[in-house]
């Protein structure tokens, strides 16, 4: 039997008898070869610190620094991140009471920090080295004035304490008025008299000294109401009985018989002392009126409030 013959097959480079399949089409307009199809590249939002995510523009690291540097306390930095229930809470605590706005400048300066969506923030890699060295610069400075300011408070409250305890009795200037002119008592002297301040107790008042002034030493900030200040240093010594010496014993009125405004003197400027006398005990000190210049009568009174002798003082012409 014959066979019909047959054309040979055609032989590839391979020598083998199947035809090579010819390569898919790229759908990117080339063969693809492994890798990536050709034309492809990273988009902006790909890498860890893109300039853009899915949720709209990254927030600013320098902008965050710089709020929690200096407005952390206040949470400032939170609210602007979006993290705003975070953000009341740490301005409601002082930040923390300060350890929370350390922390969270840490993480701001360690490249931790994350916004709402949990995104990193635009601007670390490039930034973070200025920003750690202004942070130690301001710490350092805080520091230090920290430092001074506690030490100069320190020397101005002992300096105070110090003038306190040294401060002496300041003495208020001499002005004599002249002889006392008492209208009722027994006059031992021009400048003292007997007073009979109940039925068995008789006291010796003397005026060692007087002054009208518009300003009384270490109570500058009284101003007269009544144009100045009469001051007299009064001597109370018991002659019979027991008394009770004190400047509220005194009242004083001018010559339009308006009375003066005793004046209630501060420790140090030797203020007549209060408190029962002794037979034959003297006291003595200063009692002040804010009275009206010109002739002036005083009044001595007894323990039960009335009148027991008068004297009158007028200023030296000019006064």
């Amino acid at each position: 039997m014959s066979h019909p013959s047959y054309p040979p097959s055609p032989q590839n480079d391979a020598g083998a008898g199947v035809p090579q399949v010819p390569a898919a089409p790229s759908a990117f307009g080339g063969q693809f070869q492994g890798g990536g199809p050709a034309g492809y590249q990273p988009g902006p939002d790909s890498g860890p610190y893109g300039a853009q995510g899915a949720g709209g523009p990254l927030k600013s690291f320098m902008t965050t620094w710089i709020l929690s540097l200096l407005l952390g306390g206040l949470g400032v930095d939170r609210f602007y991140l979006g993290k705003i229930g975070t953000g009341i809470a740490k301005l409601l605590t002082a930040g923390g009471f300060g350890i929370w706005s350390i922390v969270d400048l840490i993480i701001t300066l360690t490249g931790n920090a994350r916004d709402k969506q949990g995104r990193p923030l635009a601007g670390y890699p490039e930034n973070k080295k200025k920003a750690w060295i202004i942070t130690i610069v301001v710490w350092f400075a805080g520091v230090i004035i920290g430092i001074v300011s506690t030490v100069l408070s320190l020397t101005l409250v002992a300096a105070a304490v110090q003038e306190g305890r040294n401060t002496p009795v300041v003495p208020l200037p001499s002005a004599s008025q002249g002889p006392l002119l008492p209208s009722e008592g027994t006059a031992n002297d021009a400048n003292s008299f007997t007073v009979n301040v109940d039925d068995s107790t008789t006291v010796k008042v003397g005026v060692v000294d007087s002054l009208y002034t518009n300003e009384i030493p270490s109570m500058t900030y009284m101003k007269p109401a009544n144009g100045g200040f009469l001051v007299l240093e009064i001597s109370w010594e018991t002659l019979t009985g027991t008394s009770f010496a004190a400047s509220t014993n005194f009242e004083a009125y001018d010559a339009d018989g308006n009375e003066g405004d005793l004046l209630f003197l501060e420790d140090g400027l030797g203020g007549l002392p209060t408190g029962t006398v002794a037979i034959g005990e003297v006291k003595q000190g200063v009692i002040a009126f804010d009275i009206k210049n010109g002739p002036t009568t005083i009044v001595v009174n007894d323990d039960y409030g009335d009148e027991a002798a008068t004297f009158t003082l007028t200023p030296p012409a000019g006064q």
